[in-house]
């Protein structure tokens, strides 16, 4: 192999680094903020130093014929893209970044505008920047240089470890959220069925199905009613506060859920993976609750651009 172990695992984080750094810029273009684009917290998008590394590996021995650098990096770059974002459909049931609108796209993992920019890149890196990069892993001294590089993959897989932990539990927690909010429907429900309509429905209901099998309590019942009229003040006012109170304890319980709901939606790993792939929010399987994830950075985003 044209590197050794140190030196390939030095190119995996410079490359894993700059590719987040360029992932943000572009971001921050775009959206005009700072995003963390990256799957991880840390600042690497490691399919960035992965790629890199094939390229080199594959291709920088005939960097001299343009031609094969460009074509060959587009179609390695293209086909290591495509089959992370089929992986990660798979695992998580939705596309992470979907090129579907864009034109000459495959299934809407890749497309060909990116795919020209990753040879450009590719080219770009090996002609030019590469050699740079080189020279600085030489100039690390060794022993030290090892262990740097040790610890830093420590922090990656650490990283990654528990990125992973915490979204292959989404399942459960997008569970929770719906079964919360149903709750919460339920509870809004009540207020007005189970405290007025429904009391009063069954109450004209079972007036007129008396009435009808005993005619000759009727007047009496009607004379009564009037006789309770007299007092309706005092009647009207014991109900309110029975409706009231029962009012309140729904409200408890939905503020309750909300509660719960609010917790829900503070996993940051989460809400990070929605602000850097926004593509998950519009999926089709669980699209609805990664939006629900990203409502509250939304809020923030209004509350700023208000203030």
């Amino acid at each position: 192999m044209p590197y050794t172990w140190y030196e390939m695992g030095w190119i995996v984080l410079i490359y894993s680094c700059l590719g987040w750094c360029s992932e943000v810029a572009f971001a921050a273009v775009r959206r005009g903020r700072f995003v963390n684009r990256g799957f991880l917290n840390g600042p690497v998008c490691p399919i960035y130093g992965f790629g890199m590394l094939l390229v080199l590996l594959a291709l920088e021995p005939a960097k001299e014929k343009l031609a094969l650098l460009f074509f060959g990096s587009m179609a390695l770059t293209s086909a290591l893209e495509f089959l992370v974002g089929f992986l990660l459909e798979r695992l998580f049931h939705d596309k992470w970044w979907d090129y579907s609108q864009n034109p000459f796209n495959v299934k809407g993992y890749i497309c060909l505008e990116f795919s020209l920019i990753w040879g450009l890149a590719c080219v770009l890196a090996v002609d030019v920047i590469h050699p740079l990069i080189q020279r600085g892993i030489d100039g690390i001294p060794l022993p030290a240089g090892q262990w740097l590089e040790l610890g830093l993959f420590a922090l990656l897989l650490a990283d990654m470890g528990m990125t992973l932990y915490e979204l292959l539990k989404l399942p459960k927690h997008f569970r929770a959220i719906e079964e919360l909010e149903k709750a919460m429907t339920a509870v809004s429900d009540a207020v007005g069925e189970k405290l007025i309509y429904e009391p009063v429905e069954r109450g004209r209901e079972r007036r007129e199905a008396f009435d009808e099998r005993h005619p000759e309590l009727a007047e009496k019942s009607r004379a009564y009613a009037r006789e309770l009229l007299e007092k309706r003040s005092e009647i009207n006012t014991q109900v309110k506060q029975r409706e009231d109170a029962g009012r309140q304890a729904l409200a408890d319980r939905r503020a309750e859920l909300e509660k719960r709901l609010a917790a829900l939606r503070a996993n940051r790993t989460a809400r990070r993976i929605v602000r850097a792939f926004p593509d998950l929010a519009q999926g089709s399987n669980r699209g609805r609750y990664f939006k629900r994830l990203g409502e509250p950075e939304k809020q923030e985003e209004r509350k700023e651009d208000i203030a």
